[in-house]
């Protein structure tokens, strides 16, 4: 029974044990263990070797565990917090972002890809488009950054929707850097928070319309 159990649930490094030693007893203790792991997003956001192991504790974390990122970064490359995000979205845990006191550039996607959000005292955050320095052919810069712009436009109107206004973010995408002091974060990210749960609910709605009546479970009366 044991097996069975830990098989159907994954409770695969758990103990299941009765409460009291009676082959009859139905009520069973379950031990559970959780771990909170604490990584420091700080400086420069650099090349993605350097996050290897944040990113490795994310996709290994459990469903018990809680991930808290304590930022305090200007910024830097985007493929490296893409590459973070992408690990945030596979994480299991409940992923927490909490500024320390910057967050600025790249360090902002991050922040707004956790699950759960909090703020220190002088908090504050800056966003503004990407910038880079290609080097090659004219032919091959003019495609690059023909192909770059198109990215990031879209890239930032996924990721700022809820949290920067249809004004707001045409500006940043004409060049315009945006700062927020504590205060005007929290407002938006309360605003954000609801934008993405509404997106969420849609999304599982239009699932939802997709499955075959004849998939969908049936609840019988009781």
């Amino acid at each position: 029974m044991k097996h069975k159990l830990n098989k159907k649930f994954g409770f695969d490094d758990m103990e299941v044990f009765p409460m009291f030693p009676n082959q009859n007893q139905k009520l069973l203790r379950k031990e559970m263990t959780s771990t909170l792991y604490e990584y420091y997003l700080v400086g420069e956001i650099g090349e993605a070797s350097e996050y290897i192991e944040l990113c490795d504790v994310l996709r290994s974390a459990n469903e018990n565990d809680q991930v808290v990122i304590r930022i305090n970064s200007c910024g830097g490359l985007l493929s490296t917090a893409n590459m973070i995000i992408n690990a945030i979205y596979e994480c299991q845990a409940h992923v927490h972002g909490f500024i320390e006191s910057e967050c600025a550039s790249a360090a902002t996607f991050i922040l707004l890809a956790c699950h759960s959000y909090s703020l220190g005292e002088e908090a504050e955050m800056m966003i503004h488009t990407s910038s880079s320095g290609y080097v090659g052919k004219e032919s091959e810069q003019h495609n690059y950054v023909a192909h770059s712009r198109k990215k990031i436009h879209r890239m930032m109107r996924n990721r700022y929707e809820g949290f920067l206004t249809e004004d707001e973010l045409s500006r940043v995408l004409d060049g315009v850097d945006l700062y927020f002091d504590r205060d005007d974060v929290a407002d938006r990210l309360e605003r954000y928070s609801e934008v993405q749960r509404e997106k969420f609910m849609q999304e599982m709605e239009a699932l939802e319309k997709e499955i075959p009546d004849n998939e969908k479970t049936k609840v019988l009366p009781s």
